[in-house]
């Protein structure tokens, strides 16, 4: 049986097992299919170890070579990827300090809609409610976001979604969370901002004034009320697909604009369910 403590590890062990990962090159993982769903465990030097799970909605092309996945040590010495982090503040736990990249292969045919689910569970972490561990994303070399949709026990599990594929980290961001809300308001509204030519303009309309009933709503401490909001957001969003373009595929420029959508709206609900929570 595995130990399910925490593991701490010194910074020098750090940059030794960055330096080692990093000659040895990134190592493909395996995937497990079955259905929507694919599996694989990453594993890296000193004891580290993820169960990523990943959960689409409809997929078509889904196969063990349709997703490239690896995982590399996060150096702390990387001034790179700490610049991309959310904030100066953001931590990336010393005990599990893993970089994962989730791309299409080069043969892929793999195309979904609506959303894909990333799903971590490892031992290494253990659940705070008081400050939990969050699951960032980050695509093509750009600046990490928050995606967090949920986090349990187990010892720790983080599910996160999104409209594509990129680079995934398990961090912390202690600033407090009334900044964390406003910042995914904000990247609500710039996605409809972004996109406001694909989607109908009565739609849009809509959503407008979903988003900013649910801002209005948080402002005054109503969280639950604003979490109700958000979720008709969604909803819209999910019964909208088709007129609002909601397919990613593989090696295709177009954008999947409900999954966008739907994801950055998922992890705006839960950190107002921390809120509304007293967190």
């Amino acid at each position: 049986m595995r130990n399910r403590a925490t593991i701490h590890l010194p910074l020098a062990s750090l940059i030794l097992l960055f330096v080692t990962s990093t000659a040895a090159g990134q190592t493909l993982v395996p995937l497990t299919v079955d259905g929507n769903r694919a599996e694989a465990v990453l594993e890296l030097p000193g004891g580290l170890q993820i169960d990523l799970a990943i959960a689409f909605e409809n997929a078509v092309g889904l196969n063990a070579t349709a997703l490239e996945v690896s995982a590399s040590l996060a150096s702390p010495l990387d001034a790179g990827l700490i610049a991309r982090l959310p904030s100066p503040t953001t931590l990336i736990p010393a005990a599990l300090p893993v970089l994962i990249r989730i791309e299409p292969s080069a043969s892929s045919a793999l195309s979904f809609s609506g959303v894909v689910t990333i799903g971590l569970h490892t031992h290494n972490l253990s659940l705070d409610l008081a400050a939990p561990w969050v699951l960032l994303s980050a695509s093509n070399g750009g600046a990490f976001r928050d995606i967090t949709s949920r986090v349990a026990v187990g010892s720790y599990r983080v599910d996160g979604s999104g409209g594509g594929f990129s680079e995934f980290l398990i961090a912390r961001d202690p600033r407090s969370l009334d900044t964390i809300i406003a910042e995914k308001f904000v990247r609500v509204e710039a996605l409809l901002s972004a996109y406001e030519g694909a989607i109908p303009s009565a739609v849009l309309a809509a959503l407008r004034e979903h988003l900013a009933q649910a801002r209005s709503l948080a402002s005054s401490g109503l969280a639950q009320h604003a979490i109700a909001e958000v979720a008709a957001f969604a909803d819209l969003v999910k019964a909208q697909g088709g007129a609002i373009p909601d397919v990613w595929r593989a090696h295709d420029a177009r954008v999947n604009v409900a999954g966008l959508l739907r994801s950055a709206a998922q992890t705006l609900q839960f950190s107002l369910t921390l809120q509304a929570n007293g967190r």
